[in-house]
């Protein structure tokens, strides 16, 4: 039994599990291995991971954010100019290729030809579930899978898969490392943690490193590994997170409250309003594009590629009722169409199945309480046609 006035009960394993986790927008840069809107025919046909344009970064920033330079996006998507045009919206773009062909040149001097260095590895059967990855060796003897994440330090010997919905601390700790280590070992994904690629391997460990021993504790409890990230440092109960926990089931099944939990564990964030996907049908079926946990509000763009709203039962709004903004342009700018309603734990087909706006502004509220209702604005007519 926990005594509640001197106990405190943090919660072990990956705290992406919880629906108070990290925020998509937070950490992870999907991407995709097969493209899902339409790309120009002359895109390399070596092209291994896409870029879906939603419109929502210029030309140039996409390619900083994915560590591209100028000249192999170019060669990969030779519709793309060499100042960056035509990166046209709702296109997929190539944004890594492997396995190209061998380009010779010849050498006008007495040196013999040479040739760029083509790839030197083999293809192995994999035990992800992505299938087949590459495998190369470096000088420093170790086999490097692909891809990784960019820029990792040349020094590695061990690497972790970063699944959607981790963050860089959930990697850190589950891996019993620094977050500041992971961050120099892996610095393209910032202090922030905006860089951090889904769907590609991490650097975890280098040459020569040894791990932190961990400190003993001061309350004579033993800690187990991994913890979260943050927990308190006199915890006397542990849990372990299995897929499909969340914070309100772990607090029920512990005789605690959600805000104990939450006080034990900063890690874990707030309690969402409610969690969101977006699904490319009107019946909540389909590709998810958007997988996303709101608090006080956000917007999100849709690409032309959302007919319904999978709104998970768990959160916090008031009778459950979430408000949905309607708006012409990415990033909620343009003509605005008006409010739709939906409750938590239900499936909402959207507004003209998804065809006349490219962005949604959602977050909890009543309809009664807006200002349409209210009588205190006015919204935009209808398009006559789609917008996508």
């Amino acid at each position: 039994m926990l005594i509640f006035a001197v106990a405190a009960l943090a919660v072990t394993g990956l705290s992406n599990a919880l629906a108070g986790g990290s925020d998509q927008q937070a950490g992870l840069l999907a991407r995709a291995s097969s493209p899902r809107f339409p790309f120009d025919e002359n895109t390399s046909q070596y092209c291994t991971f896409w870029y879906e344009n939603d419109g929502s970064m210029p030309c140039t920033e996409a390619l900083d954010l994915f560590s591209v330079s100028l000249e192999d996006f170019v060669r990969w998507n030779p519709s793309v100019t060499s100042t960056c045009d035509n990166f046209l919206e709702s296109r997929s773009f190539c944004m890594e290729a492997s396995g190209e062909p061998v380009i010779t040149t010849t050498s006008t001097s007495t040196e013999p030809t040479t040739t760029t260095k083509p790839f030197n590895g083999k293809l192995e059967n994999s035990l992800h579930s992505s299938g087949w990855m590459h495998i190369y060796d470096e000088p420093t003897g170790i086999q490097t899978p692909s891809p990784t994440q960019p820029d990792i330090i040349d020094s590695c010997n061990k690497f972790y898969w970063v699944n959607n919905g981790e963050s860089c601390e959930n990697v850190a700790s589950k891996n019993g490392i620094p977050l500041q280590d992971f961050l120099a070992w892996n610095p393209k994904a910032g202090n922030q943690c905006y860089g951090l690629w889904a769907n590609a391997y991490s650097c975890v460990s280098i040459i020569g490193y040894i791990p932190p021993t961990p400190s003993e504790p001061t309350n004579g409890v033993e800690t187990p590994t991994p913890i979260q990230p943050g927990m308190v440092a006199d915890c006397n109960k542990f849990y372990y997170i299995k897929s499909g926990d969340s914070c309100g089931s772990i607090a029920s099944n512990s005789g605690i409250s959600v805000s104990d939990l939450i006080n034990w564990n900063p890690g874990a964030g707030t309690l969402p309003a409610f969690r969101i996907k977006t699904r490319y049908h009107i019946d909540c079926t389909g590709d998810v594009y958007n997988d996303v946990s709101v608090r006080g509000g956000m917007c999100i763009n849709t690409g032309c590629s959302v007919g319904s709203l999978e709104i998970a039962a768990e959160g916090y709004c008031p009778d459950g009722q979430v408000q949905i903004s309607y708006w012409e342009q990415p990033n909620c700018v343009g003509k605005w169409f008006g409010y739709g309603y939906t409750k938590r734990g239900q499936c909402r087909g959207v507004w003209t199945d998804g065809w006349k706006f490219k962005s949604l502004f959602l977050r909890c509220a009543k309809e009664e309480d807006d200002c349409v209702s209210q009588g205190t604005c006015s919204y935009d007519p209808e398009p006559d046609t789609s917008l996508c």
